[in-house]
Protein backbone atom coordinates (compact mmCIF):
# COMPACT_ATOMS: atom_id res chain seq x y z
CA UNK A 1 0.00 0.00 0.00
CA UNK A 2 1.13 3.74 -0.67
CA UNK A 3 1.63 5.59 2.13
CA UNK A 4 -0.43 8.68 1.90
CA UNK A 5 2.13 11.12 4.08
CA UNK A 6 3.96 13.29 2.69
CA UNK A 7 0.88 14.55 0.80
CA UNK A 8 3.31 16.45 -1.59
CA UNK A 9 4.94 13.36 -2.71
CA UNK A 10 1.93 11.23 -2.53
CA UNK A 11 0.94 11.86 -6.44
CA UNK A 12 3.86 10.85 -7.97
CA UNK A 13 4.72 7.91 -5.58
CA UNK A 14 1.15 6.58 -6.24
CA UNK A 15 2.32 7.53 -10.78
CA UNK A 16 5.47 5.56 -9.69
CA UNK A 17 3.64 2.51 -8.18
CA UNK A 18 0.99 2.39 -10.85
CA UNK A 19 3.59 2.01 -13.43
CA UNK A 20 5.45 -0.69 -11.96
CA UNK A 21 2.22 -2.66 -11.39
CA UNK A 22 1.33 -2.24 -15.12
CA UNK A 23 5.12 -3.49 -16.53
CA UNK A 24 4.62 -6.05 -14.54
CA UNK A 25 1.46 -6.96 -15.75
CA UNK A 26 2.10 -6.17 -19.67
CA UNK A 27 5.47 -8.46 -18.51
CA UNK A 28 3.33 -11.19 -17.73
CA UNK A 29 0.94 -11.12 -20.45
CA UNK A 30 3.88 -11.29 -23.10
CA UNK A 31 5.71 -13.86 -21.08
CA UNK A 32 2.35 -15.90 -21.18
CA UNK A 33 1.62 -15.63 -24.86
CA UNK A 34 5.47 -16.28 -25.97
CA UNK A 35 6.10 -12.81 -27.09
CA UNK A 36 8.68 -12.05 -24.39
CA UNK A 37 12.17 -11.64 -25.64
CA UNK A 38 13.16 -14.58 -23.06
CA UNK A 39 11.43 -17.53 -21.55
CA UNK A 40 12.52 -19.63 -17.96
CA UNK A 41 13.23 -23.11 -18.65
CA UNK A 42 14.65 -24.34 -15.40
CA UNK A 43 16.40 -24.04 -12.14
CA UNK A 44 19.92 -25.06 -11.56
CA UNK A 45 20.87 -27.03 -8.17
CA UNK A 46 22.64 -23.80 -6.76
CA UNK A 47 19.19 -22.04 -7.64
CA UNK A 48 19.79 -20.15 -10.54
CA UNK A 49 17.92 -19.50 -12.87
CA UNK A 50 18.24 -20.66 -16.57
CA UNK A 51 16.64 -18.25 -19.53
CA UNK A 52 16.47 -19.40 -23.01
CA UNK A 53 16.78 -16.14 -25.11
CA UNK A 54 13.73 -16.22 -27.53
CA UNK A 55 15.63 -14.12 -30.65
CA UNK A 56 19.34 -13.02 -31.02
CA UNK A 57 20.67 -10.39 -28.94
CA UNK A 58 24.33 -9.17 -27.56
CA UNK A 59 24.41 -12.18 -24.84
CA UNK A 60 23.66 -14.91 -27.69
CA UNK A 61 22.04 -16.33 -30.38
CA UNK A 62 18.21 -17.40 -30.08
CA UNK A 63 17.72 -20.32 -28.11
CA UNK A 64 21.03 -19.62 -26.20
CA UNK A 65 20.49 -20.30 -22.30
CA UNK A 66 21.39 -17.88 -19.71
CA UNK A 67 22.29 -19.17 -16.27
CA UNK A 68 21.41 -15.94 -13.45
CA UNK A 69 20.73 -15.46 -10.02
CA UNK A 70 16.84 -14.59 -9.69
CA UNK A 71 17.00 -11.02 -8.89
CA UNK A 72 15.03 -7.55 -9.23
CA UNK A 73 18.09 -6.10 -11.41
CA UNK A 74 20.32 -7.85 -13.94
CA UNK A 75 17.96 -10.70 -14.47
CA UNK A 76 14.58 -8.28 -14.96
CA UNK A 77 17.23 -6.47 -17.65
CA UNK A 78 18.28 -9.08 -19.12
CA UNK A 79 15.41 -11.01 -19.15
CA UNK A 80 13.35 -7.96 -20.68
CA UNK A 81 16.05 -6.85 -23.23
CA UNK A 82 18.46 -9.44 -23.45
CA UNK A 83 20.71 -7.88 -22.34
CA UNK A 84 23.36 -5.94 -19.32
CA UNK A 85 25.56 -3.18 -19.46
CA UNK A 86 25.82 -3.02 -23.00
CA UNK A 87 27.69 0.01 -23.68
CA UNK A 88 30.24 -0.95 -21.29
CA UNK A 89 30.82 -4.66 -23.13
CA UNK A 90 31.11 -2.20 -26.53
CA UNK A 91 33.48 -0.42 -25.33
CA UNK A 92 34.96 -3.10 -24.43
CA UNK A 93 34.60 -4.73 -27.91
CA UNK A 94 36.19 -1.99 -29.71
CA UNK A 95 40.01 -1.86 -27.61
CA UNK A 96 39.76 -5.62 -28.09
CA UNK A 97 39.58 -5.18 -31.84
CA UNK A 98 42.07 -2.65 -31.59
CA UNK A 99 44.19 -4.54 -29.19
CA UNK A 100 44.12 -7.44 -31.52
CA UNK A 101 44.88 -6.22 -35.02
CA UNK A 102 48.43 -6.88 -34.35
CA UNK A 103 49.14 -10.24 -36.47
CA UNK A 104 50.51 -12.48 -33.78
CA UNK A 105 49.94 -10.29 -30.86
CA UNK A 106 48.57 -11.83 -27.67
CA UNK A 107 46.17 -9.96 -25.81
CA UNK A 108 44.41 -10.45 -22.48
CA UNK A 109 40.75 -9.56 -21.30
CA UNK A 110 40.46 -9.12 -17.51
CA UNK A 111 37.14 -9.05 -15.73
CA UNK A 112 37.57 -7.95 -12.21
CA UNK A 113 34.51 -8.41 -10.16
CA UNK A 114 32.72 -10.94 -13.32
CA UNK A 115 29.68 -11.42 -11.55
CA UNK A 116 28.18 -14.06 -14.37
CA UNK A 117 30.29 -12.94 -17.07
CA UNK A 118 27.85 -10.92 -19.39
CA UNK A 119 29.81 -8.30 -19.78
CA UNK A 120 32.44 -9.74 -21.01
CA UNK A 121 30.49 -12.40 -22.73
CA UNK A 122 28.62 -9.72 -24.72
CA UNK A 123 32.20 -8.26 -25.36
CA UNK A 124 33.42 -11.32 -26.66
CA UNK A 125 30.72 -11.65 -29.48
CA UNK A 126 30.51 -8.39 -30.31
CA UNK A 127 34.40 -7.98 -30.94
CA UNK A 128 34.42 -11.77 -32.31
CA UNK A 129 38.37 -11.83 -31.56
CA UNK A 130 40.49 -14.56 -30.24
CA UNK A 131 42.06 -13.37 -26.73
CA UNK A 132 42.11 -15.22 -23.99
CA UNK A 133 39.84 -14.20 -20.67
CA UNK A 134 40.85 -14.34 -17.24
CA UNK A 135 37.38 -13.84 -14.86
CA UNK A 136 37.54 -13.31 -11.18
CA UNK A 137 34.42 -13.98 -9.46
CA UNK A 138 34.92 -15.04 -4.94
CA UNK A 139 31.23 -16.30 -5.11
CA UNK A 140 30.23 -19.88 -5.92
CA UNK A 141 26.68 -19.27 -7.55
CA UNK A 142 28.15 -16.97 -9.60
CA UNK A 143 31.16 -18.53 -10.69
CA UNK A 144 28.59 -21.32 -11.53
CA UNK A 145 27.10 -19.25 -13.80
CA UNK A 146 29.79 -17.84 -15.67
CA UNK A 147 30.82 -21.68 -16.20
CA UNK A 148 27.43 -22.44 -18.40
CA UNK A 149 27.18 -19.04 -19.84
CA UNK A 150 30.67 -18.28 -21.56
CA UNK A 151 30.78 -22.23 -22.16
CA UNK A 152 31.02 -21.60 -26.06
CA UNK A 153 34.26 -19.36 -25.80
CA UNK A 154 38.04 -20.90 -25.72
CA UNK A 155 40.96 -19.64 -23.62
CA UNK A 156 39.02 -18.51 -20.57
CA UNK A 157 39.86 -18.92 -17.00
CA UNK A 158 37.55 -18.92 -14.40
CA UNK A 159 39.30 -17.94 -11.07
CA UNK A 160 36.94 -18.36 -8.12
CA UNK A 161 38.23 -15.84 -5.78
CA UNK A 162 39.15 -12.24 -5.14
CA UNK A 163 42.14 -10.20 -6.02
CA UNK A 164 43.31 -8.03 -3.20
CA UNK A 165 46.39 -6.85 -1.52
CA UNK A 166 47.28 -10.08 0.58
CA UNK A 167 46.48 -13.75 0.20
CA UNK A 168 43.93 -15.39 2.95
CA UNK A 169 40.48 -14.93 3.13
CA UNK A 170 37.02 -12.57 4.20
CA UNK A 171 33.75 -12.41 4.62
CA UNK A 172 32.52 -10.70 0.94
CA UNK A 173 28.33 -9.21 1.18
CA UNK A 174 25.81 -9.76 -1.62
CA UNK A 175 22.98 -7.80 -1.93
CA UNK A 176 19.56 -10.17 -2.04
CA UNK A 177 17.89 -8.16 -4.97
CA UNK A 178 20.36 -7.08 -6.88
CA UNK A 179 23.10 -9.45 -6.55
CA UNK A 180 25.27 -7.69 -8.94
CA UNK A 181 26.06 -5.25 -5.77
CA UNK A 182 28.83 -7.86 -3.93
CA UNK A 183 31.61 -6.11 -2.26
CA UNK A 184 34.21 -6.91 0.54
CA UNK A 185 33.02 -3.87 2.16
CA UNK A 186 30.02 -4.38 5.01
CA UNK A 187 28.75 -0.40 4.49
CA UNK A 188 27.88 -1.09 0.41
CA UNK A 189 25.12 -3.62 1.00
CA UNK A 190 21.90 -2.70 3.13
CA UNK A 191 21.38 -4.89 6.12
CA UNK A 192 18.13 -6.39 4.71
CA UNK A 193 18.47 -9.76 2.89
CA UNK A 194 22.18 -9.60 3.09
CA UNK A 195 23.88 -12.24 2.05
CA UNK A 196 27.50 -13.23 3.55
CA UNK A 197 29.94 -15.81 2.17
CA UNK A 198 33.33 -16.34 3.10
CA UNK A 199 36.08 -16.30 0.23
CA UNK A 200 39.50 -17.02 -0.51
CA UNK A 201 41.53 -13.78 -1.52
CA UNK A 202 45.46 -13.62 -3.43
CA UNK A 203 47.11 -11.64 -3.79
CA UNK A 204 47.23 -9.43 -7.11
CA UNK A 205 50.90 -8.34 -7.97
CA UNK A 206 51.87 -12.15 -6.81
CA UNK A 207 48.95 -13.26 -9.42
CA UNK A 208 49.76 -10.68 -12.36
CA UNK A 209 53.79 -11.94 -11.59
CA UNK A 210 52.85 -15.47 -12.01
CA UNK A 211 50.16 -15.78 -15.05
CA UNK A 212 49.85 -12.68 -16.62
CA UNK A 213 52.89 -12.14 -18.24
CA UNK A 214 54.17 -12.50 -21.82
CA UNK A 215 50.80 -10.86 -23.36
CA UNK A 216 51.09 -7.67 -25.86
CA UNK A 217 48.06 -5.90 -24.97
CA UNK A 218 45.25 -6.26 -22.37
CA UNK A 219 42.00 -5.00 -21.68
CA UNK A 220 40.32 -4.57 -18.30
CA UNK A 221 36.96 -4.52 -16.79
CA UNK A 222 36.63 -4.23 -13.06
CA UNK A 223 33.72 -3.71 -11.04
CA UNK A 224 34.00 -4.85 -7.07
CA UNK A 225 32.02 -2.39 -5.65
CA UNK A 226 34.50 -0.22 -3.94
CA UNK A 227 37.69 -2.45 -3.95
CA UNK A 228 38.82 -1.70 -7.35
CA UNK A 229 41.94 1.32 -6.52
CA UNK A 230 42.99 -1.60 -3.63
CA UNK A 231 43.16 -4.10 -6.56
CA UNK A 232 43.92 -1.75 -9.56
CA UNK A 233 47.11 -0.01 -7.68
CA UNK A 234 48.29 -3.73 -7.48
CA UNK A 235 48.79 -4.41 -10.91
CA UNK A 236 52.30 -3.82 -12.38
CA UNK A 237 53.22 -0.43 -14.11
CA UNK A 238 54.31 -2.89 -17.25
CA UNK A 239 50.95 -4.42 -17.82
CA UNK A 240 49.17 -0.53 -17.85
CA UNK A 241 51.20 0.72 -20.21
CA UNK A 242 49.93 -2.12 -22.36
CA UNK A 243 46.27 -1.72 -21.29
CA UNK A 244 44.27 -0.84 -24.31
CA UNK A 245 40.92 0.44 -22.63
CA UNK A 246 39.35 -0.12 -19.26
CA UNK A 247 36.09 0.11 -17.77
CA UNK A 248 36.13 0.88 -13.84
CA UNK A 249 33.54 1.36 -11.99
CA UNK A 250 34.23 4.04 -9.41
CA UNK A 251 32.80 4.62 -6.17
CA UNK A 252 33.25 7.62 -3.87
CA UNK A 253 33.38 5.77 -0.69
CA UNK A 254 35.03 6.77 2.52
CA UNK A 255 37.22 3.58 2.89
CA UNK A 256 38.86 4.54 0.10
CA UNK A 257 42.44 4.61 0.34
CA UNK A 258 43.73 7.78 -0.81
CA UNK A 259 47.35 6.01 -1.25
CA UNK A 260 45.84 3.61 -3.77
CA UNK A 261 44.30 6.10 -6.01
CA UNK A 262 47.73 8.07 -6.12
CA UNK A 263 49.68 4.86 -7.01
CA UNK A 264 46.66 4.11 -9.33
CA UNK A 265 46.46 7.37 -11.43
CA UNK A 266 50.10 7.23 -11.67
CA UNK A 267 49.97 4.66 -13.69
CA UNK A 268 47.46 6.06 -16.06
CA UNK A 269 49.23 8.90 -17.52
CA UNK A 270 49.49 6.92 -21.07
CA UNK A 271 45.51 6.78 -21.59
CA UNK A 272 44.35 9.88 -24.08
CA UNK A 273 40.71 9.48 -23.24
CA UNK A 274 39.25 9.62 -19.92
CA UNK A 275 34.95 10.06 -19.28
CA UNK A 276 31.96 9.21 -17.70
CA UNK A 277 30.51 8.39 -20.65
CA UNK A 278 31.69 5.53 -23.11
CA UNK A 279 30.81 7.71 -26.45
CA UNK A 280 31.51 11.37 -25.48
CA UNK A 281 33.89 13.26 -27.47
CA UNK A 282 35.28 15.41 -24.50
CA UNK A 283 37.89 13.69 -21.94
CA UNK A 284 38.05 14.17 -18.51
CA UNK A 285 41.34 14.80 -16.37
CA UNK A 286 42.62 12.40 -13.85
CA UNK A 287 42.64 15.07 -11.13
CA UNK A 288 38.55 15.18 -12.01
CA UNK A 289 38.94 11.49 -11.73
CA UNK A 290 40.61 11.67 -7.61
CA UNK A 291 38.48 14.47 -6.96
CA UNK A 292 35.44 12.40 -7.19
CA UNK A 293 37.59 8.74 -5.86
CA UNK A 294 38.32 10.31 -2.53
CA UNK A 295 35.00 12.44 -2.39
CA UNK A 296 34.27 9.91 0.40
CA UNK A 297 30.40 10.99 0.20
CA UNK A 298 29.26 6.91 0.28
CA UNK A 299 26.46 7.79 -2.20
CA UNK A 300 27.66 8.62 -5.51
CA UNK A 301 29.67 5.63 -8.18
CA UNK A 302 29.80 5.81 -11.60
CA UNK A 303 31.83 4.38 -14.79
CA UNK A 304 35.32 5.01 -15.80
CA UNK A 305 36.12 4.75 -19.65
CA UNK A 306 39.60 4.78 -20.29
CA UNK A 307 41.45 4.46 -23.67
CA UNK A 308 44.83 4.91 -25.25
CA UNK A 309 42.88 6.75 -28.18
CA UNK A 310 40.39 9.60 -28.29
CA UNK A 311 37.01 8.96 -28.91
CA UNK A 312 35.47 10.93 -32.00
CA UNK A 313 32.29 10.31 -31.23
CA UNK A 314 29.38 12.99 -30.58
CA UNK A 315 29.16 13.84 -27.11
CA UNK A 316 26.75 12.26 -24.63
CA UNK A 317 26.42 14.03 -21.22
CA UNK A 318 28.23 13.32 -18.39
CA UNK A 319 26.70 11.89 -15.23
CA UNK A 320 26.73 10.19 -11.98
CA UNK A 321 24.63 7.36 -10.69
CA UNK A 322 23.57 7.53 -7.14
CA UNK A 323 23.28 4.69 -4.94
Amino acid sequence: MTKLFPIKSFPKRLLVKWIFIFDNIFWFIKRKFGFSPTQIVGVTPSGNTLLKLNRKFPIGDSGFIVELPRDDVIFRSVSRSGSWEIEESEFLARGLKKACQKPNSKTALLDFGANTGLVTLQAMNISKTRNEVFLFEPIPRHASAIRNNLKNLTNIQINEFALSDRNGSAEIFTEKWNQGNTSLINSVVAPKGKIVNNIELRDTAEYCEEFLHGFDSYVIKCDTQGMDPLILSRIPQRIWEKVECAVIEVWALPEIDEVDVKNLLSMWEGFEYASWAPNSNKSITLNEVSKFWLRKSGLENGNLFLSKTARPNAGVASHFRHS
